[in-house]
């Protein structure tokens, strides 16, 4: 696995968002916790879009996934919930 600059800077945004939370918490609080838990998938659909995007299988009630999803799409989406998300709900909210 090789470190890229994409990677990298998940990291760092999801370094900032951690950050941020605990200054304007006061500290490390519950949420602040839940709230770091809640980065680990964005972080995880950049730095494993190849590994997430091979599964295949049955899921579900029964639901089959037969098809691979490109690795591009699985990156994009953990971009999309780490930043595009968030700054669309601050923009809307």
């Amino acid at each position: 696995m090789q470190i890229t600059l994409g990677k990298t800077l998940g990291s760092l945004v999801a370094l900032v968002y951690a950050v941020g939370m605990m200054v304007h918490s006061g500290g490390v609080t519950g949420h602040v916790v839940t709230g770091c838990g809640a980065l680990l998938l964005p972080l995880a659909f950049i730095w494993f879009p190849d590994e997430i995007g091979g599964i295949t299988g049955y899921f579900g009630r029964g639901q089959k996934v037969d098809t691979e999803t490109p690795p591009v799409v699985v990156s994009f989406l953990g971009w999309f919930f780490l930043v595009g998300f968030p700054a669309a709900a601050y923009f809307l909210g």
